[in-house]
C-alpha cells in the first residue's frame, strides 16, 4: 500500500487524499470478505463432493470467477500507469466479466428449464468456451487503439469513460436487461400455466414440476443479487461521465464496496438453505472431510497355505 504522501501525488479522485486511502481500504476489507465466501463454497463443493450434479458445476465456476475478482480487488491499489497498473485492469475486467457470463448462464438454464424443459448437461463444454473466452475477448479490446488500462479512479482499470462505456457498462445494460426480461418472462408463463390448469397436475407433471423446483432453488436468487450489486457502480459511472471533475464520495465508498461483495452475496445465496447450514455444522462436516480423506480401500491380506503331510486336503 502506497503511504499517504504518495497518495497525494496519485489520487485526483478527492481533494483530500485520506478520502481515496480510505476507499481502498474498505474495498479490500469487501474483497477479503468475499474471497473467505468464495473459499467456503469451494470447501462445501468438494467435501459434500457435489459435482456429480449440473446445477452444482455451474455455481462452481460461478464461484471461481467471483473468487478472481475478489483477488483482482484485493489487489487493486493507486498505482502510477505502467505494467504492473494494466496487469491489474486486464484481470478486473476479465473477472467481471467472467462473472457476468456465468450469472447470464445461470438465467438462461433456469429459463429452458422452466419453460422449455430442456436439459443442458451435454452443452457444458460450450458454456466453458463462450464464459471463459468471451471475457477474454472483451478484455483484449483496450488494447486495439494503444493501451487504455491505467488509473481509473481508487484502482487501475479502463482509464477513458468512453472505453469504459465500450467495452463494459453497454454490454452491462443490454445483458442485464436481457437477464430481467428473461426472469419477468419465466415468472409470467409459470404463473399462466398454474392459472390455465387450476393448479392441478397428473402425477408424472408434478412430479417433473417438483423436480424442476429442486434443482433451481438454489439458483434464482443469484442473477437477483448481481443486478442488486451493480446499482451503485452504474450510478457512480453514470455520476462520473456527467461530472468528470466532482467525484461523490459516498457514490465511490458504494461502489467500491459493491463490486468487491459479489462473492459474499454468493456466499450468502449459497447457505440459505437448511441443507447447507447443515452441512457447516462441525459435527457434520468433520465426518465427511474425514471420509473425503481417508482411503476406502480394501485391503486383501496374502497368507501362505501350509499342507500338513499327516493330514492332506481331500478334493
Amino acid at each position: 500500500m502506497a503511504n499517504i504522501s504518495d497518495n497525494e501525488t496519485r489520487c485526483s479522485l478527492f481533494d483530500n487524499p485520506d478520502l481515496c486511502h480510505t476507499v481502498i481500504i474498505v474495498k479490500r476489507i469487501a474483497a477479503c470478505i468475499s474471497l473467505l465466501g468464495c473459499i467456503l463454497m469451494l470447501v462445501n463443493i468438494f467435501v459434500y463432493k457435489k459435482l456429480n450434479t449440473f446445477i452444482q458445476r455451474i455455481i462452481l465456476y460461478m464461484t471461481i470467477a467471483s473468487l478472481l475478482s475478489a483477488v483482482a480487488y484485493i489487489m487493486g491499489d493507486l498505482l502510477e500507469d505502467g505494467p504492473f497498473c494494466t496487469f491489474q485492469g486486464f484481470v478486473t475486467n476479465f473477472a467481471d466479466w467472467s462473472v457476468l457470463m456465468w450469472i447470464l448462464l445461470i438465467t438462461i438454464t433456469l429459463y429452458l428449464v422452466v419453460i422449455w424443459d430442456h436439459r443442458l448437461d451435454k452443452k457444458e463444454w460450450v458454456f466453458h468456451i463462450v464464459c471463459w473466452g468471451t471475457p477474454l475477448i472483451a478484455s483484449c479490446i483496450p488494447f486495439i487503439d494503444d493501451n487504455h488500462y491505467g488509473p481509473s479512479g481508487a484502482w487501475c482499470w479502463i482509464d477513458y469513460t468512453i472505453w469504459r462505456f465500450a467495452v463494459w457498462y453497454i454490454p452491462l445494460f443490454l445483458l442485464m436487461g436481457v437477464i430481467v426480461l428473461l426472469n419477468a418472462h419465466m415468472v409470467y408463463l409459470v404463473h399462466q400455466r398454474a392459472k390455465n390448469t387450476g393448479g392441478i397436475y397428473n402425477q408424472e407433471t408434478e412430479e417433473s414440476h417438483r423436480q424442476v423446483v429442486t434443482e433451481m432453488k438454489s439458483l434464482r436468487l443469484y442473477p437477483f443479487m448481481y443486478l442488486l450489486l451493480n446499482i451503485f457502480p452504474l450510478c457512480n459511472r453514470i455520476y462520473d461521465a456527467v461530472m468528470p471533475h466532482q467525484a461523490n464520495f459516498i457514490l465511490t465508498l458504494l461502489h467500491a464496496i459493491s463490486c468487491s461483495s459479489q462473492g459474499t452475496l454468493n456466499a450468502f445465496v449459497f447457505g440459505f438453505n437448511k441443507q447447507t447450514l447443515e452441512e457447516f455444522r462441525w459435527s457434520n462436516f468433520k465426518v465427511h472431510l474425514r471420509n473425503l480423506c481417508s482411503r476406502n480401500t480394501t485391503v486383501i491380506g496374502e497368507y501362505d497355505v501350509q499342507i500338513d503331510d499327516d493330514h492332506p486336503m481331500i478334493d
